[in-house]
């Protein structure tokens, strides 16, 4: 989800925030304080915003991970869950192989946000919330209890993806057609459905607030413009979903044993970036270079790490003074497949990862090679 920052771990699953979370947390914290601030201190606004925050947030994160838990447990690994201004997104390493894992991944989640919705209400009852003198602190507590029951827990069951009711409805027509891709497609389009539809609620609120004395429900314009922020998220993800789903679909089969290059440059240590850029960037165009000695793997040399040394220092700095080292690089198995190298090549930025077997490098697959290998697969996939 581009960039983010690392927090740490909660139950093996690194968890990140991406820095679109700060919009938002700002937001509540802003708001619950101004609410707060009209009865009680300022600091103790502070202090009921910032936990209102902490406690919205903690409650994605539950969510979250509640459907990594289940992954983990059918064979799915789990590499993060990063908190961003619209939620929290799961990055698993793979999609279920059954209709049936898919189904209790997808429930988990909600159950989780009833489970802790309910746990809000029990505590807002249980201390006073329908009694007249009830306060602030109590409608915070429902306010919680409302957003986990109603949108993680009930909204997030619409039949669209990328909403938890998505993958149900995927997984049923997936189980009953058994074409994963066809559930998807039908599953994204319902997506965009209730995406557009957010959209179109969102423009109708916005018109009301300007256009009616007063609007219904009480509604305000900055509903109005996240109803229409949600919906357009909502749609561009359940688009692009059916999109990765056809991709991964094509890259089924291929590894990269079947679409490494043997043409790669390996470079002896010793090798002064003046001659690197002299014979193999500037007249051949290579862009990544496998540092080894008698085929023994060494390190990787690229653009970026010949463009930290001054042009001037070139005809005396190594190649092995530069190089990423080999525990360092991130390489790939004969046997893997790949959607992972593609993960890979995304996740670090790389236009090339070696196919390393017992130290030695036999291989290099590039963004071309990994593209040449979909493109070949899919022209025998339509024949």
């Amino acid at each position: 989800m581009g960039a983010s920052l690392r927090l740490g771990r909660i139950l093996g699953i690194e968890i990140r925030l991406h820095y679109s979370w700060f919009v938002i947390f700002a937001i509540i914290t802003y708001f619950v304080f101004a609410y707060f601030h009209e009865e009680y201190t300022a600091l103790l606004s502070m202090a009921a915003g910032l936990a209102a925050s902490l406690l919205f947030f903690s409650s994605v994160v539950a969510h979250e991970l509640s459907h990594s838990m289940v992954a983990v447990k059918n064979g799915i690994p789990v590499k993060s869950i990063t908190l961003f201004i619209l939620g929290g997104v799961a990055s698993i390493t793979r999609e279920p192989e059954r209709p049936k894992s898919e189904i209790v991944m997808a429930i988990a989640g909600p159950l989780c946000s009833l489970l802790i919705g309910s746990v809000f209400a029990a505590i807002w009852v249980a201390s006073g919330g329908l009694n007249e003198d009830a306060n602030r602190f109590h409608d915070l507590l429902f306010i919680l209890a409302q957003v986990n029951i109603i949108v993680l827990a009930l909204f997030n069951l619409l039949p669209g993806f990328p909403l938890d009711g998505g993958r149900l409805l995927r997984a049923v027509l997936w189980n009953r057609t058994r074409d994963y891709l066809k559930a998807t497609r039908i599953a994204s389009i319902g997506g965009q459905v209730i995406g557009w539809t957010l959209v179109g609620l969102g423009a109708i609120v916005v018109v009301l607030y300007f256009r009616v004395n007063e609007p219904p429900l009480d509604v305000d314009i900055l509903d109005g413009v996240w109803l229409a922020m949600v919906g357009l998220f909502l749609s561009s993800i359940a688009a692009s979903s059916y999109r990765q789903a056809a991709w991964r679909e094509v890259m089924k089969g291929i590894v990269a044993s079947s679409v490494m290059t043997s043409e790669f440059v390996a470079i002896p240590p010793g090798m002064s970036l003046m001659q690197l850029v002299r014979d193999y960037v500037q007249s051949r165009g290579y862009r990544s270079f496998v540092v080894a000695v008698d085929g023994k793997f060494q390190g990787m040399v690229n653009l970026e790490n010949i463009r930290r040394i001054p042009e001037k220092r070139w005809d005396m700095t190594t190649a092995d003074s530069v190089m990423t080292p080999a525990d360092k690089v991130v390489t790939a198995t004969l046997e893997e497949d790949g959607v992972s190298i593609a993960e890979k090549m995304e996740e670090h930025k790389l236009d090339g990862i070696p196919v390393v077997r017992e130290g030695m490098v036999v291989g290099l697959v590039t963004r071309n090679s990994l593209a040449h290998g979909m493109q070949v697969r899919a022209q025998f996939r339509t024949k």
